[in-house]
């Protein structure tokens, strides 16, 4: 309200042609009134009033203010903004307006020295009239006035001035008194070192940040891109620096195990800067030697390579009258030539400088054929497990007898059978082993193979193939008597009957692999003793499949032992299930019909009863088909009368109507077709619609046949209520209505027509079903009637 009544004051004043700053608060009529004139809401109503007036005006204003409320931060920020820029359309620094400027800035800091925006102000102001010593005081004596929570405020612009200044000394001296109170700031303070090429101030620093372990990157850097950072800057500018480069690039090496390779290739340059040739490429060959990647192995590899062309590019191209030597002068390699430089006078010189070319060609010839060594050795520091790569650095160094037989033995004695990676143990001990066969020398090759069977390899299939290819080696050379041997001390070991229990190595003498070589074996080379002790040594293992009892039978009953080969055929039937039973169960009653045919009828009959008692019921159509046929050759005609009628129920349904069609098929050859009639009706009260409709059919033709017209007749009525006389697919309809034509009468006709009528209104009334109507589709028939 007091603001309100001062307003109304001005605009009074104004009409009556007053100057307004010259009557406000000059004798205040009310306390009221007194009191407005020390509060900044009133003040910043009338400089508001005033914001169209002429400058002179506004700042008298500015000054009177403060007369009453000198504390106040905003009228002194805007005064002195007002000031500047008043100041800003001067045209030059001569003005005496910019020496007063400095003293109204000192003037306001009297009141707000605890104000950062103030001296930033006036830091800013003396920095553009570049008075670097003055400025440098502000920021200064600003630090020494702000509490120390607002000094990253000056901090952060005092280092952004004097980085702008050419004043490098005085940088680097305040650089270093801030990031003594804010570590983090050396990155900031190392970027200003690179941008003025203080390279050895740029390496204390990087130093500094990496042994500190509480620096934070504000760009969000990792050590390693600090040390990679620092390895650059010392290949680069190797020279006078304030430190031990060539120990910390190689603690950078030692302490960063990944992705070194660039650290290595720094610390190579290094020493090619500095001239130390021969350091540069033992530097190289501990980089190709230690590096644990391959992406490392190859850019330090093709590093190490472009090094030496480089040499040798330059000794080739080194001729008196060379016009271009002094561009070669400015490669990585100067100093190398200078010092060529300095022998080309004399013959013996030049004799000496080629076989200098021819050393480093046959160098670098060396090094491209070690590379794949090189590689190998590198993937085996990654994982020193990976088999594959074992079998190939085996077969790199194949040609070298002594690196080769180092190579087994460390590969040996290093990959553990259950730490093994890409590949298996067991293939390197036979790869050891083929390298003695190979060289002829068979005592040392299977004194190996029988130290790699003692081994607890990883799982059963490593040593199924130790065992497999030491007999095959031995085959191969004639040893047929020394496989035998060797497979027979692998399968007939010390059994252990707990098989759950068993280790890998305890697991051989149960491996069907292996005993399928060694039957293989005794087919080929042995005799029928040796491979039915064989066969019988499986079968009391259980390690046989239904093919391999086949195979032992036939050999029983090939050497007249019949009564042994049932007994193996009864053997096996105990160990398998079904489906395996399927083709054993056919082929022993098969041979057991054709051995014994009908001398041992009960026993035969019992075989069968079995195997219809086990099979499962999508099987068991076949055994009773060769029950049926073996009773109605060596047995009684009403036993397979009533196998066939067991039959027509006990299979699935869907062969159900095949077997009635056989079951009345034997019964009219056996008993007559009069006898068939118990089998139709049976098979029509059994079967469902198509194929009840077809078997009602078939039994109404032999019902017209006998001359049983009402028992014909019955049939229709019976099976019509099945089939839809719309769709009629079986013909019923059609053939019942022939029949009524010939053999019926009027009342005979009319009960088919409401026979016919009444089943359409029963299946109008039941939903479709969509598997006939999708047959029909296919058909073609569909819209039919």
């Amino acid at each position: 309200m007091n603001a309100q009544l001062l307003h109304y004051k001005l605009e009074q004043l104004e009409v009556k042609g007053s100057s307004k700053f010259e009557v406000v608060f000059a004798a205040p009529d009310t306390q009221q009134e007194q009191y407005s004139r020390y509060t900044l809401r009133a003040w910043w109503i009338v400089l508001q009033a005033h914001r169209d007036k002429p400058y002179a005006t506004r700042i008298d204003l500015y000054e009177r203010a403060f007369k009453y409320i000198p504390n106040c931060y905003k009228l002194w920020f805007n005064y002195l903004k007002e000031q500047l820029e008043d100041l800003g359309g001067r045209s030059t620094f001569l003005s005496n307006k910019f020496e007063e400027m400095m003293t109204y800035f000192e003037k306001a800091l009297v009141y707000m020295h605890k104000m950062p925006n103030i001296w930033l102000m006036y830091a800013e102001y003396s920095a553009s009239l570049q008075k670097y010593t003055h400025t440098r005081n502000v920021y200064d004596r600003a630090l020494q006035s702000l509490p120390v929570t607002q000094h990253h405020r000056i901090w952060k612009a005092y280092c952004q001035w004097i980085s702008k200044t050419d004043s490098i000394t005085t940088a680097i001296s305040i650089y270093n008194r801030y990031i003594k109170i804010n570590p983090d700031y050396k990155e900031e303070y190392l970027d200003y070192l690179v941008s003025k090429q203080l390279w050895g101030k740029a390496c204390s620093i990087l130093v500094d940040i990496l042994n500190d372990d509480q620096f934070n990157s504000a760009s969000g850097k990792t050590k390693y891109d600090f040390m990679k950072y620092l390895c650059e800057i010392i290949a680069r500018h190797p020279n006078d620096l304030p430190i031990d480069a060539a120990s910390i690039m190689k603690f950078g090496i030692k302490k960063y195990s990944d992705e070194i390779g660039q650290l290595w290739i720094k610390l190579a340059d290094y020493y090619i800067k500095t001239g130390q040739f021969e350091q540069a490429r033992d530097t190289f060959e501990d980089a190709v030697n230690n590096v644990l990647t391959v992406k490392d192995f190859s850019l330090v590899f093709n590093a190490y390579v472009k090094y030496e062309e480089t040499i040798i590019q330059m000794l080739e191209d080194f001729d008196e009258n060379d016009e271009n030597q002094d561009d070669i002068d400015d490669t990585i390699l100067s100093t190398k030539l200078d010092q060529l430089l300095k022998i080309k006078s004399s013959q013996d010189d030049e004799v000496q400088i080629e076989d200098e070319l021819l050393l480093k060609m046959d160098r670098l010839d060396e090094l491209l054929e070690r590379r794949p060594i090189l590689l190998n050795s590198c993937i085996l520091r990654q994982n020193k497990y990976n088999v594959e790569e074992w079998l190939k650095r085996i077969e790199l160094v194949k040609g070298d007898e002594r690196m080769a037989l180092k190579t087994f033995t460390e590969a040996l004695e290093i990959v553990e059978p259950n730490l093994a990676d890409n590949g298996k143990l067991s293939d390197i001990w036979i790869a050891y082993a083929k390298y003695y066969r190979d060289k002829g020398d068979w005592k040392t090759c299977n004194q190996i193979f029988h130290k790699g069977s003692k081994i607890e390899f990883k799982n059963i299939e490593e040593h199924v193939n130790l065992w497999s290819l030491w007999v095959e080696t031995l085959l191969l050379d004639g040893f047929v008597n020394d496989s035998l041997t060797v497979i027979k001390q692998g399968l007939f070991k010390k059994y252990v009957k707990k098989l759950d229990k068993m280790t890998p190595s305890e697991m051989v003498p149960y491996s069907l692999q292996l005993w399928q070589l060694y039957l293989d074996l005794e087919r080929n080379f042995g005799n029928f003793k040796s491979l039915r002790a064989a066969y019988k040594r499986m079968v009391e293992l259980k390690v046989v499949t239904p093919f391999i009892i086949i195979n032992y039978a036939q050999l029983l009953e090939d050497n007249a032992f019949y009564e042994e080969s049932f007994k193996v055929f009864e053997a096996g039937v105990q160990l398998f299930d079904w489906p395996a039973l399927y083709d054993l169960w056919i082929v022993y009653i098969t041979k057991f019909i054709q051995r014994y045919r009908g001398q041992k009828i009960e026993r035969t009959r019992n075989l069968f009863e079995t195997v219809i008692e086990q099979v499962p019921k999508d099987k068991n159509r076949i055994f009773y088909l060769m029950y049926g046929e073996f009773e109605e050759q060596f047995g009684l005609l009403n036993h397979a009368i009533e196998i066939y009628d067991r039959m027509v129920f006990n299979v699935e349904y869907q062969d159900k109507m095949e077997a009635y069609n056989i079951y009345i098929a034997k019964v009219a050859l056996y008993l007559g077709i009069t006898k068939t009639r118990p089998v139709f009706e049976s098979a029509i009260e059994n079967l469902q619609e198509a194929e009840l409709i077809q078997m009602g059919l078939r039994l109404a033709q032999l019902e017209r046949k006998f001359g049983e017209i009402d028992r014909a007749r019955a049939v229709y009525i019976h099976i019509s209520q099945f089939s839809d006389p719309r769709f009629d697919d079986f013909g019923l309809w059609k053939t019942w209505e022939n029949f009524e034509l010939h053999h019926g009468n009027e009342d005979t006709y009319k009960e088919f027509r409401r026979i016919s009528k009444s089943v359409v209104a029963k299946f109008s009334l039941m939903p479709p079903d969509p598997k006939k109507i999708k047959e029909r589709v296919e058909k073609g028939q569909l819209g039919q009637v």
